[in-house]
């Protein structure tokens, strides 16, 4: 079975927002972060229960990952 991610727009313009916002002091930091953060939920792809539950997005099977 193919699976997809699907980014909601909030999560994509925090993303953007972060790495905007790490980039005024430090591109390279910025931009490794931002593919760093893409890399790893890339990790649901092929073990779709990683990470733990959203408790408000419960029924909908919403997962949350910690990129550190």
């Amino acid at each position: 079975m193919d699976r997809k991610l699907i980014w909601t727009e909030k999560a994509s313009g925090d993303i953007e927002a972060i790495v905007r916002y790490i980039a005024r002091r430090n591109p390279n930091a910025a931009a490794r972060i931002g593919a760093g953060i893409y890399e790893r939920a890339q990790i649901l792809l092929q073990h779709p229960d990683a990470g733990s539950i959203l408790d408000e997005l419960r029924e909908g099977g919403w997962r949350k990952l910690i990129f550190r």
